[in-house]
């Protein structure tokens, strides 16, 4: 075989295989540090005190000192972003301000004010060519390979921003929003697995996120059903939250999953004494009496007369908030009620269900 054929067959070989070494960094690339930090002591303690002042939500607070940052960090991207949204938040003048304050900032040795002004851009088309260009110029900016993938990801094209996610973690392994919203772009795909561990890889980075980690107790608990991990995720959430109804919605349904019936049913039972409305409890409660709980027929007997009081007092409390619950309250529950009354008889018109109806029988 001569040299250009055995090039053309391990090329076909090559894509037969399905072979993608995905994106690479260069060697001779800016190293992303300097997107991060900050000299001027100053202006770090500004921006110290700005994100201070913005996670206490209080936009005109942090704006001076996010000026003060911007100022004497020029190639401190996240404060830059960060004044950029604080901005257009308050509106009005400030924001107005703030786009004249970018649309007049000098450029320097990096792409840092092109991608600023690429930010402002009125349109997503003007936005993604303005970052193609920065991109041309310096392909390992990884801010730009944020903002491509941001902007595919709104117009459903997740395919591609996945790949431009990718692309930033390559050039900047601490861009942990790269991380984060690829881990999501992979749960929306149904890569679940792929999903956990990049949602596991940005905790390691950002713990304190409390939203992300809700978002991967529900992968592990709901999609996955890996249960262990799942208890990790709670018991760490619920540490910092002990009194959260949804956490603690999430960890009957731990225990459910568990196959820890009667303490998923006394876990349900509590949130509902603490919060009658929660009618999903009382739903979860049914299911378990009706489904799970009993083996045979001779146990309907046992458990059916609790599943009837949950499922009555779902009817009674829910108020639908999506199609599941839609569907459970005028279809699925009333055809449970009617089998369950095949079973156990009619009542004619019967009180209201209680609570202590709803108790593990025999306890």
């Amino acid at each position: 075989m001569t040299t250009r054929g055995l090039a053309l067959a391990l090329t076909v070989l090559a894509i037969g295989a399905g072979c993608n070494t995905g994106p690479v960094r260069r060697d001779d690339a800016t190293d992303p540090g300097v997107y991060r930090t900050c000299q001027d002591a100053a202006a770090a303690a500004a921006w110290s005190r700005a994100q201070a002042a913005l996670a206490n939500g209080d936009d005109a607070a942090a704006l001076p000192d996010l000026l003060t940052a911007v100022r004497g960090c020029p190639d401190l991207v996240r404060a830059h972003v960060a004044y950029q949204e604080a901005a257009q938040r308050l509106g009005g003048e400030v924001a107005a301000a703030m786009v004249a304050f970018y649309r007049s900032l000098p450029a320097g040795k990096t792409p840092v004010a092109a991608y600023l002004r690429a930010r402002l851009a009125d349109t997503a088309y003007a936005q993604s060519n303005a970052l193609d260009t920065i991109l041309a110029v310096d392909p390992s900016f990884a801010w730009a390979h944020l903002s491509r993938a941001r902007i595919n990801r709104r117009q459903g094209r997740l395919l591609p921003a996945l790949e431009m996610f990718g692309d930033a973690i390559v050039n900047d392994a601490d861009l942990v929003e790269a991380r984060l919203e690829r881990a999501q772009v992979l749960a929306e795909l149904g890569r679940d697995e792929e999903s956990a561990r990049e949602y596991k890889a940005y905790l390691q980075k950002a713990p304190d996120d409390v939203a992300a980690a809700r978002g991967y107790l529900t992968l592990l608990l709901y999609r996955l059903g890996r249960i262990d991990e799942a208890w990790q995720v709670l018991d760490r959430l619920q540490a910092k939250a002990p009194k959260s109804l949804d956490l603690r919605m999430d960890r009957a349904a731990a225990l459910w999953r568990a196959r820890r019936v009667r303490e998923a049913v006394d876990a349900y039972l509590a949130i509902l004494r603490e919060d009658p409305t929660v009618a999903r409890a009382a739903l979860n409660i049914g299911l378990l009496y009706y489904e799970v709980a009993p083996q045979n027929d001779r146990e309907k007997q046992r458990y059916w007369p609790a599943a009837r009081a949950a499922l009555r007092w779902f009817l009674l409390h829910s108020k639908p908030t999506d199609g599941h619950e839609q569907f459970e309250r005028t279809m699925a529950v009333p055809f449970r009620l009617d089998r369950i009354e095949d079973i156990l008889g009619k009542q004619d018109a019967p009180p209201p269900p209680t609570l202590d109806e709803m108790r593990w029988p025999d306890s």
